[in-house]
C-alpha cells in the first residue's frame, strides 16, 4: 500500500509494538491465575514452580484426567477403578485423597508437620489450611508441602498406571520432603536476593 514503507509486524498487546516474551507470560498468567477472583487468589505460591501451581489449579477444579471423567468423553477403558488401590471409581477427589494408598502418604505428611490428619478434606487439602500457630511464612511453606505432595501423588499415579511402578508411603514422604526443601529453598534464597 506504501510503496516507500517497509513491511513489518506489530504486536498489539505491547504499548510500543514490540514483541516480548515477558509480556505474553504476563498476560498469560493474568488469564489463568486471575487476582480480582478471591477464590483464585490461593491459586499462587511463589514457593513452587508454575507446573505444580497449574496442576493445583486443575486439581481444584476437578481438570485431571482420571479414569472416570475418560469414561465419561467416550475413551474406551478396561476398567474405570483406582489403579492404586482397585477399590474405588476413580475420582479427582479418590486419587488425591481418599485412596488407601494416599491416606496413608497423606498421614505421614501431617505427622511431619504435626498436623492432624483427620481435618484434611479436599475442599481445604490444596489451600493451604495448615497449622494455625505457623507464621505467614509458615503457611505458606505448609502450603507449598501441600501442593508437592498432591503434585508428588499424582505423578506417581501416573507411574503406577503407566508404567507399572509402586510407590510406598515411606519412599513417598522421603521424596516429598527431599523436593520440597528443594524447590522451597531455592526459591526463599531468590526473595531474599531480589
Amino acid at each position: 500500500m506504501y510503496p516507500d514503507k517497509e513491511d513489518f509486524f506489530s504486536w498489539k498487546r505491547s504499548g510500543n509494538g514490540s514483541f516480548s516474551t515477558k509480556k505474553l507470560t504476563k498476560l498469560i498468567m493474568e488469564k489463568v491465575f486471575p487476582s480480582n477472583n478471591s477464590n483464585l487468589v490461593t491459586m499462587k505460591n511463589n514457593l513452587v514452580p508454575k507446573k505444580v501451581e497449574v496442576f493445583v489449579w486443575r486439581a481444584k477444579r476437578e481438570r485431571l484426567p482420571v479414569l472416570s471423567e475418560l469414561d465419561k468423553r467416550g475413551i474406551d477403558l478396561h476398567s474405570v477403578l483406582c489403579p492404586l488401590c482397585g477399590l474405588e471409581i476413580e475420582s479427582v477427589k479418590h486419587s488425591l485423597l481418599s485412596c488407601v494408598y494416599v491416606r496413608e502418604i497423606w498421614e505421614k505428611v501431617c505427622d511431619w508437620w504435626s498436623f492432624d490428619s483427620a481435618n484434611l478434606s479436599f475442599d481445604n487439602l490444596l489451600c493451604g489450611c495448615g497449622p494455625s500457630n505457623c507464621s505467614d511464612l509458615g503457611r505458606q511453606i505448609w502450603q507449598a508441602v501441600e501442593w508437592i505432595s498432591g503434585y508428588l501423588v499424582w505423578r506417581n499415579r501416573n507411574q503406577k498406571a503407566f508404567k507399572k511402578l509402586s510407590w510406598t508411603a515411606p519412599n513417598a514422604l522421603s521424596e516429598i520432603q527431599v523436593l520440597s526443601f528443594d524447590w522451597v529453598a531455592k526459591r526463599c534464597k531468590q526473595r531474599k536476593v531480589k
